[in-house]
């Protein structure tokens, strides 16, 4: 699954806490997925392992079980617990009259570009993640989904943003600068409650098998 091509259905937090770890120190990680059975797997597989390497260091596993997230009554918000990494096309910073740098196809959204250009990348991220997954003919709330309006218009209507974060990952062989950014996002009574659920258990970004786009609630 994290090797295939295209939109990967998972996504996981970092090791939490995050201050320096000593030998014997407790840490916690957590990955979510729409698919109850990749989680069930994930679980039993990593239930008899000694040990796990992430990076230069080794850990032993205490115990992996499932948690079933609900969704609180409205109002609620949803924070990223890891950046959003957003390429949007150049031809649309264009259509707003905006030059990026580079020469790149895609540019990552950086908090001084227009931020509906992120808003609008992000639901139409969302929707073509939701339609392949669910196997839909085409994205929910696209024109040619009918009157199938999973994914209303401004399902993000109440953001905050909180910073941005530049970090180097190995991607192909070679070192690659990422952009993310860190929001918190509220939802009322309207908000498309099953489309929020989708996008805690799959991730907003497009990075999410390199732990980019993971979201809690609150």
């Amino acid at each position: 699954m994290h090797d295939k091509e295209g939109y990967k259905f998972f996504c996981f937090s970092n090791v939490f806490p995050a201050y320096d770890l000593k030998k014997g120190d407790i840490r916690t990680l957590v990955v979510s997925s729409p698919s109850a059975g990749f989680v069930s797997h994930l679980r039993d597989a990593l239930r008899p392992v000694d040990g796990v390497k992430l990076g230069c260091m080794r850990f032993q596993i205490d115990y992996a079980r499932e948690l079933d997230v609900k969704l609180p009554d409205a109002p609620f918000t949803i924070i990223t617990g890891t950046p959003i990494v957003m390429r949007i096309p150049r031809e649309m910073y264009r259509a707003q009259g905006v030059e990026p740098k580079g020469q790149y196809e895609y540019v990552y959204w950086r908090s001084d570009h227009p931020i509906d250009l992120i808003m609008s990348q992000l639901e139409a991220n969302l929707a073509k993640k939701y339609a392949q997954y669910f196997g839909l003919a085409a994205a929910p709330g696209h024109p040619e989904s009918g009157s199938r309006h999973l994914l209303p218009v401004g399902l993000f209507q109440k953001f905050k943003f909180k910073k941005q974060i530049s970090t180097r990952v190995l991607m192909k062989g070679s070192d690659h600068v990422v952009i993310g950014t860190v929001w918190e996002f509220e939802f009322g009574r309207d908000a498309n409650r099953d489309m929020v659920r989708f996008a805690l258990d799959a991730g907003l970004g497009e990075r999410n098998s390199l732990g980019f786009g993971f979201l809690n609630v609150r």
